[in-house]
């Protein structure tokens, strides 16, 4: 019994001279700009139980962090866990200094006194000039891309006009129906004349009914879809708004980001005339309200888990949206970020 208590008093000392403390101190310039007192460490001891620490910031835009370690764990430092974080991979006895702009993103903080993350961000930054250069050089071929492509569209819209009752047009159609949608339709009358029981010709139909649904201009159908307190919500009743309808599901990991994105476009427009539609396509109902309390939407929130209005709008993936005029009209579809953004504050000032 005296060994094995030895032992432990061996292994405990061994553990106390491994376990140092990490220091982290910050200093946020222009802190005044943020809206938050304070900033959130997560260390990620586990995947499923990661230890979360809150510290404030004084009226300096200063934080400090102590706690202790005896390895090296990967942490994530935030004020939106969802919108910018700063990676951190800090060792036991790590005194970290992390300076930054608070009108600049957290995840480009300056970091010194952690050998590992100052070598992950140097590696970063080597890669993101390879990715740059690549962007670089996609721009100045994307000119010449974009002619082939516009020339070659063009023969194909040419071949189908002078022979638009063969069947392998269906095949032959890949173009963008929103600019050709002549040639879609020529197809769609010529096939149906010519092949009447044909199930090809019948859902090439179909689907063409879908596309010219959304097509820019024409109206958008009701929609009529529960809320989370199960009362019938119609997208109608939303009409003389702008309105952004943005099909999504709780385990959508894109739409989830695009969450806060859609509660900044929420704020500031929404005094001017602007509300969102959100419908999720989650078959599990318990799933989404989780989501609903997690992400805190202030907008109509209704479930289509039959996927009735998802196979209408031919939504083959999420995050979608469809954004409407006052009128109830297509204005565009399928857009994100700041792209819809601006969209949505053209579209207010008409």
């Amino acid at each position: 019994m005296k060994r094995f208590l030895t032992i432990l008093a061996l292994l405990f000392a061994a553990y106390c001279l491994s376990a140092q403390q990490v220091q982290i101190k910050g200093k946020i310039i222009k802190y005044k700009t943020l809206p938050a007192d304070s900033i959130t460490l997560r260390i990620n001891t586990s995947s499923v139980n990661p230890i979360v620490i809150k510290a404030p910031i004084s009226k300096k835009g200063e934080f400090e962090f102590k706690y202790t370690e005896n390895s090296t764990n990967f942490c994530e430092l935030f004020f939106n866990y969802q919108e910018d974080r700063l990676l951190l991979f800090l060792t036991s006895g790590d005194m970290v200094s992390i300076a930054f702009d608070a009108t600049k993103k957290l995840s480009e903080a300056a970091v010194v006194g952690s050998v590992q993350t100052e070598l992950f961000q140097k590696n970063r930054r080597m890669v993101t000039g390879y990715v740059n250069e690549a962007e670089n050089m996609r721009k100045v071929y994307q000119h010449r891309i974009d002619s082939l492509e516009k020339a070659k569209n063009d023969e194909v819209a040419d071949a189908i006009r002078k022979n638009p009752y063969l069947l392998s047009n269906i095949a032959l159609l890949s173009i963008l129906p929103e600019e050709y949608i002549d040639i879609y339709q020529l197809v769609d009358t010529s096939l149906t004349s010519a092949y009447p029981t044909n199930e090809f010709v019948a859902e090439y139909h179909k689907s063409l009914e879908k596309v010219l649904t959304l097509r820019e201009g024409s109206p958008m159908a009701d929609i009529v879809l529960a809320d989370q307190n199960g009362k019938m919500v119609n997208l109608e009743s939303l009409r003389g708004n702008v309105v952004v309808v943005d099909f999504w599901a709780s385990w959508c990991r894109p739409c989830r980001m695009e969450i806060p994105n859609f509660k900044k476009m929420y704020e500031a427009y929404h005094d001017a005339g602007f509300e969102i539609y959100s419908i999720s396509v989650d078959n599990d109902y318990a799933a989404w309200r989780k989501a609903l309390t997690q992400e805190q939407m202030p907008w109509t929130n209704v479930r289509d888990d039959q996927k009735i209005y998802s196979n209408q709008y031919n939504v083959s993936s999420i995050p979608f949206t469809i954004l409407i005029d006052r009128e109830g009209k297509v204005v565009a579809k399928g857009l994100r970020g700041q792209e819809l953004s601006d969209k949505i504050a053209e579209t207010l000032k008409k």
